[in-house]
């Protein structure tokens, strides 16, 4: 594949991005916003209209993406086998915990929700939605998977990592934050204490595959008001059963 070609790509992916981020914009702003000069913006527009992906709204000249991205998104997430799977325990678990309940699969030094439920009872709802991305480091379900690895492995991806103190109680030191980890492969089970958001706990464990492999982990989300010590403890209980049922799978 030629240079001009992955260009090509990279610029037509740098404007479905800025769109989906930004919401509807003109040509000007997302030339500005993209670096790119005006020509070359509208041109691969206009490819991305012709393609079903953009469409343009006639009377204020602005683009916004069309629902052509949410059906190919559907169509992965139909094609992710642990998500059909999680998917009864997560029901089961926020009926049972009334509280938010994640799925998230391991990208990179990241985490990204691939499904989500909540329970019916609870007024106050988490921020997260579907598609979202979260560092591993400042997360439960990160933390959870990062145990499943060894010290240097999870170095690796410490180093290649932005740390940021995302509140007063994020891990940012890296001695701290492997005993913290030692301290998560001994429960069997990760909290997460207002790290990546105050008001907020998370208890979270690690799921393997088939393969034997941990890609996938699952939480339950509260507001620190809802979820004190011994109702953190009970819920990291059925987790682990969950845990358990899906190692012996």
């Amino acid at each position: 594949m030629g240079d001009n070609t992955i260009r090509s790509a990279q610029r037509i992916f740098s404007l479905l991005e800025l769109l989906a981020d930004k919401g509807p914009l003109g040509v000007t702003e997302l030339s500005i916003a993209a670096v790119l000069n005006k020509t070359t913006v509208f041109r691969q527009l206009n490819t991305l209209v012709t393609l079903g992906y953009v469409k343009k709204d006639e009377q204020t000249e602005k683009y916004y993406l069309s629902f052509k991205l949410l059906e190919v998104a559907g169509n992965l997430l139909k094609h992710i086998d642990m998500r059909n799977m999680a998917r009864p325990f997560l029901e089961e678990l926020a009926a049972q915990s009334e509280e938010t309940v994640h799925l998230v699969q391991k990208d990179g030094a990241y985490i990204t929700y691939i499904d989500k439920v909540e329970p019916t009872i609870n007024s106050v709802r988490m921020v997260s939605r579907v598609g979202m991305r979260q560092p591993l480091y400042c997360t439960a379900v990160g933390k959870a998977l990062l145990a499943e690895l060894s010290d240097r492995e999870i170095r690796i991806i410490w180093d290649n990592s932005i740390i940021n103190r995302l509140t007063p109680n994020t891990i940012v030191d890296w001695k701290c934050f492997i005993n913290e980890i030692d301290k998560v492969r001994k429960a069997g089970y990760a909290q997460d204490n207002e790290e990546n958001e105050l008001g907020v706990r998370c208890v979270a464990v690690a799921l393997r595959d088939y393969t034997g492999q941990s890609q996938h982990a699952i939480s339950i989300s509260a507001p620190i008001s809802r979820l004190s010590d011994e109702k953190l403890e009970s819920l990291a209980e059925k987790l682990m059963k969950i845990k358990s049922e899906f190692t012996n799978l």
